[in-house]
């Protein structure tokens, strides 16, 4: 009969730390494999950026028009 009350004598905070340990261990795969994905799409993202022909033109593009807006913006903000 001892070993059946030896069942009840394990207190209940072990237990609920089992509990919770088994939910991490049944969720912890599923929030990996989105991680994962979401590298692969970045990993995807930055293949088709590289190969792009006009890229660095783009690029270039990008960087002048916003060094002139800034500079603009710093002109108006000057002149008020």
């Amino acid at each position: 009969m001892e070993t059946h009350t030896a069942i009840y004598a394990i207190p209940e905070i072990i237990i609920i730390l089992i509990g919770v340990t088994c939910i991490i261990w049944l969720i912890w795969p599923v929030r990996q494999d989105k991680q994962g994905s979401g590298k692969a799409a970045l990993d995807q993202v930055w293949r088709e950026v590289l190969d792009d022909a006009y890229g660095m033109e783009r690029r270039h593009f990008e960087e002048r028009k916003r060094v002139e807006e800034d500079y603009e913006h710093k002109r108006t903000a000057a002149a008020k």
